[in-house]
């Protein structure tokens, strides 16, 4: 090897740590590292995993914050992808998220593969162990349950940030729990609009047009 070569190969190496060490920083600042595996749901600001439940909001907490959308609560939700979808929907509008057990995938073990959401995300998030429990952490908010059994339209209600948005299991093997949906806790129940004889919206999609309805009317506070 000519010392030209040489000295090409030597600078050929500079550049590529130098662009390594460039990556490297840019963790620094909360940039998510592209190597991990899809089970790593959860990263904190450096993109290192942490636990979900230590990212999440606990219930006594999520009854004091003061939010400008109503809450969003999945009873038993099945599907990950749908529950990670209501993860960064809550995220980017400010509501909070209240799962409630059994869940049809494995939360506290970071299982939900939904790439990109990280503690600021999970910070939305409440785990219950029960519905009861639910009710309990939030006596003064007012259930509105979201169900194809309602006559009422969702947009036929005045909603307010302490309300919290009821959805129930996604379509699948197990009834709907009607003792839920339809029990002496909920205040009203609403539907979302569909031409006759064809299958539910997503739950996710569902909630969305929810969330969004209610942030309408109450003019969109705290968004930019």
């Amino acid at each position: 090897m000519t010392n030209e070569e040489h000295a090409l190969g030597a600078q050929g190496t500079e550049a590529a740590q130098n662009a390594e060490a460039k990556v490297e920083k840019m963790f620094e600042y909360g940039y998510r590292k592209s190597n991990y595996g899809p089970d790593e749901l959860v990263t904190d600001a450096h993109g290192n995993p942490i636990s979900v439940v230590d990212a999440m909001l606990s219930a006594e907490d999520a009854a004091k914050a003061e939010t400008a959308t109503p809450h969003l609560c999945y009873y038993s939700p099945r599907i990950p992808g749908n529950t990670g979808s209501a993860i960064r929907l809550c995220a980017v509008t400010g509501t909070i998220l209240h799962l409630v057990e059994p869940l049809g995938f494995n939360l506290r073990d970071t299982k939900l593969r939904r790439a990109g959401l990280d503690y600021h995300d999970m910070a939305h998030v409440v785990l219950h162990p029960d519905f009861d429990d639910l009710a309990r952490s939030m006596p003064n908010s007012r259930i509105i349950a979201f169900t194809a059994h309602a006559t009422k339209l969702y947009t036929e209600i005045e909603y307010k940030p302490t309300d919290i948005l009821l959805f129930g299991p996604e379509p699948g093997d197990i009834p709907d729990p009607m003792d839920i949906m339809a029990g002496p806790h909920v205040a009203e129940q609403v539907r979302l609009p569909m031409r006759p004889s064809l299958r539910s919206l997503n739950l996710t999609n569902c909630a969305s047009i929810a969330i969004y309805e209610a942030w309408r009317q109450l003019n969109f506070a705290g968004g930019a």
